[in-house]
């Protein structure tokens, strides 16, 4: 299995509510379209003691294989989701990046 994680580094420099609403209720969403998808992980970051998260948020996108990877890149649903991003990144300050992962699960002892 293969993720692609986007690590939001930063924060939002105005109207956070707009920002998260726009990341929940449209963006996310969208991308959930795409073809080939597994599953797609949202994080927030929180406070820890008291500071500020470094990244304010990560979504995380798993596919069987990369060939899945490669349908999903190459479909009109992501396009659709790239389009999307000048709605809500103007608000962002900061870097974003991308980070391709292999995944193995790790059992937990019970």
């Amino acid at each position: 299995m293969l993720a692609l994680c986007a690590y939001y580094e930063g924060t939002v420099v105005r109207d956070k509510e707009r920002f998260d609403s726009h990341v929940e209720n449209v963006h996310l969403p969208l991308v959930a379209r795409y073809p080939k998808l597994k599953a797609l992980r949202y994080l927030k970051g929180v406070p820890r003691d008291g500071e500020a998260p470094r990244f304010y948020l990560a979504f995380e996108l798993y596919f069987d294989s990369e060939d899945d990877f490669k349908a999903a890149l190459s479909s009109e649903a992501r396009r659709i989701a790239r389009d999307d991003v000048e709605n809500f990144a103007p608000l962002f300050e900061g870097q974003i990046h991308h980070v391709m992962y292999e995944v193995k699960d790790i059992p937990v002892p019970r």
